[in-house]
């Protein structure tokens, strides 16, 4: 594996991070929205993970995959990671009784998102450990390619 797929994923895993950390601040910010510009209140939303293939080729350093300084000609595919948001469904919310609120049903019921904010304080933390560990995979990497840079300066 070149070391620059080694890059290429772990911004990849950070990029996945940051947007799992955002999700998990909107729906903390919005657990007790009940109307949205689309209507109803506000839906949960949750992050998925894909695998991508990560394309060797791809190394804009590198004029041939196979010509690489840094590549490993017996590794196997490497594989990344991609990041997708899913809307809760429409019928996942809370009922709550407060015949006060604006937007409380004829039976006094206020439909609010299933957003637990617990849940989503673990997710945000959890994002912010696994971000920290991509950024170091990136960082040794990079001081990897530095130090075999050096060699060759010897």
């Amino acid at each position: 594996m070149s070391l620059f797929t080694i890059f290429q994923i772990s911004s990849q895993g950070m990029t996945a991070q940051r947007e799992r950390l955002e999700t998990a601040s909107a729906n903390l910010a919005n657990a007790h929205s009940t109307r949205t510009s689309e209507g109803g209140p506000y839906r949960r939303r949750d992050i998925l993970f894909q695998t991508v293939a990560i394309q060797e080729g791809s190394n804009p350093f590198s004029d041939s995959p196979s010509n690489s300084l840094f590549s490993d000609v017996t590794a196997g595919v490497p594989q990344g990671v991609r990041a997708r948001t899913e809307l809760a469904g429409p019928d996942k919310f809370i009922k709550r009784y407060d015949p006060g609120h604006p937007d409380a049903d004829a039976d006094g019921y206020v439909k609010l998102p299933e957003v637990d904010p617990l849940e989503e304080t673990v997710n945000m933390i959890s994002a912010a450990r696994s971000f920290e560990a991509n950024a170091t995979a990136f960082n040794t990497a990079k001081e990897l390619a530095r130090a075999t840079l050096k060699l060759g300066e010897s």
